[in-house]
């Protein structure tokens, strides 16, 4: 005989409870009805599984054998109930975000507190990465979802672009270009430069630049972070280039931020392109594509 969940049910609920109305009693159903489902278990199996006496149920040999079987069964129902709700609430829910350095001493801290806003028990891991390892972390589910500059390319990664930002000359606040509302190449061309990794996306921005020009930049200073550039140019070690963001006035005390010319860079948001997010991973994600315009225009006002 084949017993279906229903039957167990009843039957777990008359072992523990040894009579027809506490069984009914756990199981918020009648008691007739109890009682009809056990008759009949005992029926199509053709042995008894409990005796009679005086009102209470006392399980045989074969009850009790039966109980020992069904009792891991139920329990481990149990537990898959309690991973449901768990998957359901987002218990202890981890999200590791990576995000290149330009962005992540800025915007992150204004993305976290935004998801945070909408998913508060997440707990959130920031990973900061160079642009150039951000499809490999990706693609290799080393962290969820990235924020980079400029487009990632991977078979497995697939990247949203979100809002551009400009470029910025960042240099001291009494240098002779300090003053222009907006400065070109050939305007810093000749100055000394705190320049960057040929690899890095500014690096390959400002090689891209002076290339058009016909002309090399001349370079006091290699580094790799926008930041790092930032706190050469405070210590006049020449002018440099970095994101809107990283050129926020008051970040660089007795630094300037002037536009080059219209030269942008696309913030992306990069993902698994082949693995579906839990809905509260994409929850995470949405807020954080959602945010960020809004992010961008209290940083920048």
């Amino acid at each position: 005989m084949n017993l279906n969940f229903r039957q167990l049910e009843v039957f777990r609920a008359v072992m523990i409870a040894k009579t027809i109305s506490g069984a009914a009693e756990i199981l918020n159903v009648s008691q007739p009805g109890i009682s009809r489902l056990l008759k009949y278990m005992e029926y199509k199996m053709g042995i008894a599984l409990f005796e009679r006496s005086k009102g209470r149920l006392i399980p045989t040999p074969e009850g009790l054998e039966l109980f020992r079987e069904v009792e891991p069964i139920y329990q481990r129902i149990e537990g898959l109930e309690d991973t449901i709700g768990r998957i359901i609430r987002g218990d202890n829910l981890q999200f590791h975000i990576g995000c290149t350095p330009s962005l992540s001493n800025v915007v992150a801290p204004w993305l976290f507190a935004e998801i945070k806003k909408v998913i508060p028990d997440v707990m959130l891991k920031l990973e900061t990465l160079p642009n150039e390892a951000m499809a490999e972390y990706v693609s290799q589910r080393r962290i969820d979802f990235a924020i980079a500059l400029g487009e990632v390319s991977h078979p497995l990664v697939q990247a949203d672009p979100s809002t551009h930002l400009r470029l910025q000359v960042v240099l001291p606040e009494d240098h002779p270009l300090a003053s222009r509302e907006q400065l070109t190449f050939e305007d810093i061309a000749g100055h000394p430069i705190v320049n960057y990794f040929p690899e890095t996306l500014l690096g390959q921005a400002i090689r891209d630049g002076f290339e058009e020009i016909g002309k090399e930049p001349q370079t006091a200073v290699m580094v790799r972070y926008a930041d790092d550039a930032c706190a050469m140019a405070e210590q006049r070690l020449g002018l440099t280039v970095a994101l809107e963001y990283t050129a926020i006035p008051g970040r660089y005390p007795g630094l300037v931020s002037v536009p080059l010319g219209d030269v942008r860079q696309s913030i992306y948001f990069v993902r698994h392109n082949e693995v579906s997010m839990s809905n509260h991973l994409r929850n995470c994600f949405e807020t954080a594509q959602s945010k960020l315009a809004e992010i961008h225009t209290s940083l920048l006002t």
